[in-house]
């Protein structure tokens, strides 16, 4: 199950709470976290930094664009971290979002393993906090399309680091074998071989070789073959994506041919719904190559919070022939 396709329902707070980092990628700190929901089903989360202090809430980001994007009509306003500015905060985006028509359902803050009810004085939400279960039916069931979190957000980004020295030397090198048999080949000979390398790997559980990753590296600069490969993650048929197949090899290219790998790996993972690690690809993509268009325009919807359903004409049409500006 891909989490684009999944419907999540969430049934209160330990629900909720057991499937945020789920969803994020990582767990949280020092954070605010607006779940969007749709007819009670999740629909979307976004997180952002809270602000040094309460005193500087000027600098905390609206997140009520994001979620009107995604249709939600109502949401849940959660912050992890120190009293005083994440109860400030919470305020902060559920005024926000109340007077954007998407009234939160309830606004909650989590230290120390602990959810706190700012809504709620009942006994089922006690002063002293409920204990955060470690999991619930709703995250098994996100865990069950996929979704998995990382301790934090540099383990996210350890996801995306460039691979033992050894093992990317090995890859420079079949990269420089490939280039000088490539010399001998006509267009539609190395077309037909980029096209069932594509095939074969997404349809594998394993992982590449050094000669293997050259071969899949090199035919994702060409930019039909990295739409074609981007077409087949569209439709939603490989396991995550094979999420795993495109760092590895973004892992494993030199620092001047990553761009299109890490691209494709960008779009595996937000089509996947983990925005987190989406960025970071999308950033290493930019590092290797500041002006590639793609990975430009993914990271601008992503950050303006189109949902991932959104992509499913990427590489087709107007952003195909957009593409071949690169």
């Amino acid at each position: 199950m891909n989490m684009t396709q999944a419907r999540i329902s969430i049934n209160g707070p330990n629900d909720l709470l057991t499937t945020i980092p789920l969803l994020l990628g990582f767990k949280p700190e020092h954070s605010l976290v607006v779940v969007g929901l749709a007819a009670r089903q999740l629909q979307c989360t976004f997180r952002v930094d809270l602000p040094g202090s309460a005193d500087h809430l000027e600098h905390l980001p609206d997140l009520t664009g994001q979620l009107s994007l995604n249709e939600c009509d109502e949401c849940v306003v959660v912050a992890y971290g120190e009293k005083e500015v994440a109860e400030a905060s919470i305020e902060r985006a559920a005024a926000r979002l109340f007077n954007a028509g998407i009234p939160p359902l309830d606004r909650l803050r989590v230290a120390d393993g602990r959810w706190f009810s700012l809504t709620c004085d009942k006994p089922c939400c006690p002063p002293e906090g409920t204990p955060i279960p470690e999991t619930s039916p709703a995250s098994c069931e996100v865990a069950l399309a996929g979704c998995y979190a990382a301790a934090d957000r540099a383990e996210v980004a350890e996801l995306l680091a460039p691979a033992a020295p050894g093992r990317r030397a090995a890859v420079e090198r079949a990269v420089a074998a490939a280039l000088a048999a490539e010399a001998d080949l006509d267009w539609a000979t190395q077309r037909s071989q980029d096209l069932h390398a594509i095939d074969h790997w997404m349809s594998t559980t394993a992982l590449p070789g050094p000669d293997d990753i050259a071969s899949i590296g090199l035919a994702l600069g060409d930019l039909d073959i990295r739409d074609y490969a981007i077409r087949r993650i569209c439709t939603g048929q490989f396991e995550s994506n094979r999420l795993d197949l495109w760092t590895w090899v973004t892992r494993h290219m030199a620092d001047d041919l990553r761009a299109p790998a890490a691209t494709v790996a960008g779009f595996a993972a937000y089509r996947f719904g983990n925005g987190v690690l989406a960025l970071e690809a999308f950033d290493t993509a930019l590092k290797s190559s500041p002006n590639y268009r793609l990975a430009q325009m993914l990271r601008a919807a992503l950050q303006a919070g189109y949902p991932p359903a959104s992509l499913a004409n990427i590489g087709t049409a107007e952003l195909e022939a957009a593409g071949r500006e690169e």
